[in-house]
């Protein structure tokens, strides 16, 4: 059996509903799967993105860490699972901020965004399945990726740009 996701309804309510992943089962009407984004910035403030497996949606589009809580899990402890399952890195509670959440009606989602703050030395082990490519940026080069981003990923950017862009220099000018 695969990831199991616990459905809640718009106010986060647990419905008792429970949907495996890839099985193709609709998500009943009013019912939502809850998931995580992970930003990294490192402390050269570069953010790290990867690039998604050909044969996943949106296949060779780049983008942060996330994915879909599992039954029981907590936001935080799916963000810090699916970072490290993904990239291999390894957070505490201190390196990582919650920026917001928001709402995906189109994929009856709701989704909540975290930054987490890494050493510049850190290992990267990309998960071969999920990652092909990974590469840290600066704020201005994510400006000029708008075309090769997940598209609903790059709403989310412009939605936390501002709390995103705080946590780096503040003389940062992306002209």
């Amino acid at each position: 059996m695969g990831e199991i996701w616990e459905l809640v309804d718009i106010n986060e309510n647990k419905t008792g509903v429970l949907i495996e992943r890839g099985t193709h089962t609709p998500i009943p009407e009013g019912m939502y799967h809850t998931a995580v984004d992970i930003w990294v910035k490192n402390e050269s403030e570069k953010i790290l993105l990867t690039q998604r497996h050909p044969d996943k949606d949106w296949g060779m589009k780049w983008e942060c860490s996330g994915g879909a809580l599992v039954q029981g899990e907590t936001v935080l402890e799916g963000a810090k699972r699916e970072l490290a399952e993904e990239t291999g890195i390894i957070i505490n509670d201190e390196q990582i901020k919650y920026l917001g959440k928001s709402i995906l009606n189109e994929y009856q989602c709701i989704m909540y965004t975290f930054l987490a703050c890494v050493h510049d030395d850190v290992k990267l082990e990309l998960q071969e399945e999920e990652v092909v490519d990974s590469k840290w940026i600066s704020i201005c080069e994510m400006e000029n990726l708008k075309g090769e981003i997940v598209p609903n990923l790059w709403e989310r950017w412009l939605q936390f740009k501002s709390d995103l862009t705080m946590y780096y220099h503040q003389g940062t000018d992306c002209k």
